[in-house]
C-alpha cells in the first residue's frame, strides 16, 4: 500500500505554539486593550454622552475601535516577529541542521511553520472581534457591522505581511538581517524613486522639491498602506450627526491578499531550494548576491553623494554635476565592498573580479546622472498644452492666479526661462541678482504640474520690458492681484470687524491701539487706495524692494467676516483641487469664514498714514517708526 504524504506536523505546530507563546499572548493581550477595553472605556466615559447625541456616540466610539485595531504598522510588526520567530532554526547552523535531519520533508516543516506563524495573528484577531462585539451589545452599540468589516482587512492584512515576511526569512541566514531587509522591502520601490526624484531635482533645471509618488508605490507596501487604508467619518451635517464611518481602501487590502498567495508560493520555492550550508550568510540566495551588492552601493552612494555634494556646494560655488559624479564614484566604493565584506563575512575582498564588477557598477551610475544631466528624458523642456490646464499660478514674490486669457503669456515666459537656462544658472552661481520663481499648473486630469526656476531681477532684467521679470513684476503690481495677497481672495466682499495697530513713543514704549468699527472701514479704505495707486508694491515686491529698514516696525491687523468664506493666497495656491471638491468647499464656507490680515506698510503709503493721523489714532505721542528707527 502507497504510504501518505503529508503537509502537516502536528509535533512542530504544538512545539511553535508552546515554544513561542510570548509571542501571541502580547499580541493578544494589545489587541484586548485597543479593541474590548477601548470600546468599554469610550462606552463607559460621560465626556461621550455630553458631548455626543446617541447615534453619533456609537459612531465615534466604533470609529475610535476599528481605526486603531487596522493600523497597517501593528500587524506588520507582529508579522514580521512572528515569522522571524517561526523560521529562526533557518538562521543558525546546529538548528538548521537539526531540524532538516527530521523525518519530514521541507514542504512539511514551510506548511507546519507557516500556518502555525500565521495562526499566532488570525486566532487572537477572531477572539478578539468576538468579545468586541459582546461589549458592544452589553454597552447598546448596534453597529457592529463595522466590526466584522474591520476583522476582514485585519485578517487579509496578517495574510499580506506574514507572508511578506516569511518570503523575506527566505532569503537569508542571519537572524539580525531578517528584520532589516523585511523593512527594506515594505519601503523599497517609494525609496528608489525618492533617489530619482533627489537625482532629478540636483541635476535637472526647473524640477521643484515636489515629493509625488504616485500610485506605483503600491509596490511598497507598508508606505502604501499608511497613506491610502483610513477609517472616515460619515456626517449629516444638517443633523451635525456622524451617520457612518467608511473604511477607505479595502480593495487594496484585497489586492495585496490576493498577491500573498503567489508570495507564499514564491517563498516556499526558494525554501524548497535553500542549501542548509547558508545558515549564517547575510545573503542565502546565490543569484541574490550581486543584486545586493549593486543594490547597496547604489542606493547607499547616491544618498551618500547627495549628502556630500549639499554639504560642499553651501561652501563653494560648485558644479552640481560635477561634485555629484565625483562623490559618487567614492561612496560608491565605499558601498560596494562593504556590501561584499558582509557577504563573504571578512576583510579580504579587494580581488580583481570585483574590481571589474565594481568598474562596470560606476560606469552604470555615472551613465544614470548624466542621462539627468544632459536631459535625455526632456524633463526639462516637458511644459503642458494649454487646452489641459484648467488654472495657472506664478509665484515669485506671492502667488498670482493668472487669468485665462493670459496662459499662453505664461506659457510663453516659462518657455523663455527654459531657453535662458545657462545665463539663468551663471547669475545663480554668483548667489545674488536672482529671485526662485515657480510655474505652477492645475491641469483637467486632476495632477499638477510645477517647474521653478532662478529668474534674475536685476536692474538690466526688470527694466527690460520683454524680460520674465519685468513682466512678472507687472502682474504682482496689479491692485487686484494684490488686494487678493494682503486681504484674501475673496477681498470685494469682506465684513471688517475690527484691527488694531502697534505704536511706540519716543521712549520705546508700546500701545497696541484696537480700531473701532469706523475706524476699521475708514483705515480699510485708505489701505485699498495706497493699493491701487501702488503705494503697497513697494513693500510686498521682496524680490526689488528696497531697503527693508525703511518699513514701518508698526503693522496693521484687520479682523473680519466673509460669507463666501476665506480663502488665503498661499492656501488656495498649495490646494487649488481642494477648493474644488464639494465636500471640501462646503467646509471652507462654513468654517473657515472668519479671518484677519496682517499688513505690513511704509512712508509711501500716503493715504494710510492720512487715515491714521486724521482719526486721532497716530499724533505727536504715540507715532510710526521706521524699522531702522525703531532699532536706532
Amino acid at each position: 500500500m502507497k504510504s501518505k504524504t503529508s503537509c502537516f506536523n502536528r509535533t512542530i505546530f504544538k512545539k511553535n505554539l508552546t515554544h513561542y507563546w510570548p509571542l501571541w499572548v502580547a499580541y493578544l493581550g494589545f489587541m484586548f486593550l485597543i479593541g474590548p477595553f477601548n470600546i468599554w472605556q469610550s462606552a463607559t466615559t460621560e465626556w461621550y454622552f455630553d458631548n455626543y447625541n446617541e447615534t453619533s456616540r456609537m459612531h465615534e466610539i466604533m470609529y475610535r475601535a476599528v481605526n486603531m485595531m487596522m493600523e497597517p504598522i501593528t500587524i506588520f510588526v507582529f508579522a514580521g516577529a512572528v515569522a522571524l520567530a517561526v523560521f529562526s532554526y533557518l538562521y543558525s547552523a546546529k538548528n538548521a541542521n537539526m531540524m532538516h535531519a527530521l523525518p519530514v520533508n521541507r514542504l512539511e516543516l514551510y506548511v507546519t511553520n507557516y500556518l502555525s506563524g500565521l495562526s499566532f495573528l488570525v486566532i487572537p484577531q477572531i477572539i478578539v472581534f468576538f468579545v468586541s462585539v459582546l461589549v458592544c451589545l452589553a454597552n447598546e452599540i448596534t453597529c457592529i457591522q463595522y466590526l466584522f468589516l474591520g476583522l476582514l482587512c485585519q485578517l487579509g492584512l496578517s495574510f499580506f505581511a506574514y507572508s511578506l515576511a516569511v518570503f523575506v526569512a527566505m532569503f537569508t541566514g542571519q537572524l539580525l538581517a531578517m528584520p532589516v531587509y523585511y523593512l527594506v522591502l515594505n519601503y523599497l520601490y517609494v525609496g528608489c524613486l525618492y533617489i530619482v526624484n533627489s537625482v532629478m531635482e540636483l541635476l535637472t533645471y526647473g524640477v521643484t522639491e515636489r515629493w509625488n509618488p504616485g500610485k506605483s508605490c503600491i509596490l511598497s507596501p507598508l508606505y502604501y498602506l499608511n497613506n491610502n487604508l483610513w477609517v472616515k467619518q460619515n456626517y449629516a451635517r444638517e443633523l451635525d450627526t456622524i451617520t457612518g464611518i467608511e473604511i477607505k481602501g479595502v480593495h487594496l487590502v484585497a489586492i495585496y491578499a490576493f498577491a500573498a498567495v503567489f508570495i507564499t508560493v514564491i517563498a516556499y520555492q526558494v525554501y524548497r531550494k535553500r542549501q542548509i550550508e547558508t545558515a549564517g550568510d547575510w545573503i542565502s540566495v546565490g543569484f541574490v548576491k550581486p543584486l545586493f551588492r549593486w543594490g547597496v552601493a547604489f542606493c547607499g552612494g547616491i544618498l551618500l553623494s547627495l549628502t556630500f555634494t549639499s554639504i560642499l556646494r553651501e561652501a563653494h560655488s560648485l558644479n552640481a554635476y560635477a561634485c555629484t559624479v565625483f562623490c559618487m564614484i567614492v561612496t560608491g566604493f565605499i558601498c560596494f565592498f562593504a556590501a561584499e565584506m558582509l557577504l563573504r563575512k571578512n576583510f579580504r575582498v579587494f580581488k580583481k573580479k570585483r574590481f571589474i564588477e565594481w568598474a562596470g557598477f560606476t560606469v552604470v551610475a555615472v551613465l544614470f546622472l548624466t542621462l539627468f544631466e544632459v536631459d535625455a528624458f526632456g524633463i526639462e523642456r516637458s511644459m503642458p498644452q494649454e487646452d489641459e490646464i484648467v488654472a495657472a499660478f506664478v509665484n515669485m514674490d506671492y502667488p498670482i492666479e493668472v487669468k485665462k486669457e493670459d496662459i499662453p503669456q505664461l506659457l510663453e515666459l516659462q518657455h523663455d526661462a527654459i531657453a535662458g537656462k545657462k545665463e539663468y544658472q551663471k547669475i545663480e552661481q554668483e548667489g545674488h541678482g536672482y529671485y526662485y520663481t515657480t510655474f505652477r499648473y492645475y491641469l483637467k486630469d486632476g495632477s499638477m504640474f510645477e517647474r521653478r526656476y532662478p529668474i534674475p531681477v536685476t536692474e538690466e532684467y526688470v527694466e527690460n520690458e520683454t524680460s520674465p521679470a519685468a513682466k512678472i513684476l507687472a502682474w504682482e503690481r496689479k491692485p487686484e492681484n494684490l488686494k487678493s495677497y494682503i486681504l484674501g481672495t475673496n477681498y470685494d466682499t469682506n465684513q471688517y470687524i475690527s484691527g488694531y495697530i502697534d505704536l511706540y513713543n519716543e521712549d520705546n514704549e508700546y500701545r497696541n491701539y484696537m480700531f473701532s468699527e469706523a475706524e476699521t472701514k475708514a483705515l480699510e479704505e485708505a489701505v485699498e487706495k495706497d493699493i491701487e495707486e501702488g503705494n503697497y508694491a513697494a513693500y510686498y515686491l521682496y524680490s526689488v524692494a528696497g531697503d527693508e529698514q525703511e518699513r514701518y516696525y508698526n503693522n496693521i491687523s484687520f479682523d473680519y467676516y466673509n460669507r463666501n468664506g476665506y480663502h488665503d493666497i498661499w492656501d488656495y495656491y498649495a490646494n487649488y483641487n481642494g477648493y474644488y471638491d464639494t465636500e471640501k468647499t462646503q467646509m471652507v464656507m462654513e468654517y473657515v469664514s472668519q479671518a484677519n490680515s496682517y499688513i505690513t506698510f511704509g512712508p509711501e503709503c500716503e493715504y494710510t498714514i492720512k487715515a491714521l493721523e486724521e482719526l486721532g489714532i497716530t499724533d505727536d505721542t504715540w507715532k510710526l517708526c521706521t524699522n531702522s528707527e525703531y532699532y536706532d
